[in-house]
């Protein structure tokens, strides 16, 4: 009888291993980037153009703010439809830590998309400068669902090494726009 039990508890241990947690049937699909490659999900193509870790930042419109900035260049466009092509989803995360794209200055943040013909622009993200040596992940996406809805069926993911990057001062937005290609 004890062994029954025993070996019971260790299968009832193993099924809640292999389980998947309960969000895993809305969790989204995830495509990996490098910068200046090219990366897509459903409804999204990417191309990060450049990265900087900056001292300050400032727009063409004269808006301006110091501090510890992670500005992110790049050109974005819908694949299948422009019905949900907003650029809602600019994150960054850094260990337990997840900080969202500024909405302070001109910025690409919850841009508006266009099927196949690529935007550009450049997202901001304020940083403590606790963590200019970390690593950090840079996630992506638009909505996937009802309007308003702000959960991706894919997400791009660009792994980013803050250590890597040399300290720049007073980096310039780029204006948003068309892609220059």
């Amino acid at each position: 009888m004890w062994l029954l039990t025993a070996a019971l508890l260790a299968c009832a241990w193993l099924v809640s291993k292999a389980t998947l947690p309960d969000d895993a049937t809305i969790a989204p699909f995830v495509s990996a980037a490098q910068i200046g490659e090219q990366s897509s999900v459903r409804n999204l193509v990417v191309t990060v153009t450049d990265v900087h870790l900056s001292t300050g930042v400032k727009d063409a419109e004269g808006w301006s703010a110091e501090g510890t900035w992670l500005i992110v260049d790049l050109e974005a466009a819908t694949a299948g439809t422009q019905d949900l092509g907003t650029l809602s989803l600019a994150q960054l995360t850094i260990g337990e830590r997840t900080f969202s794209a500024t909405d302070r200055g001109t910025t690409f943040n919850r841009q508006r998309l266009v099927t196949g013909v690529p935007r550009a622009g450049s997202l901001a993200f304020e940083l403590p400068a606790t963590v200019a040596d970390d690593r950090a992940t840079l996630r992506l996406g638009v909505p996937s669902g009802a309007i308003g809805e702000v959960l991706s069926d894919g997400v791009i993911d660009l792994p980013i090494d803050l250590g890597a990057l040399s300290g720049e001062t007073g980096v310039l937005l780029q204006e948003n726009g068309w892609a220059r290609r």
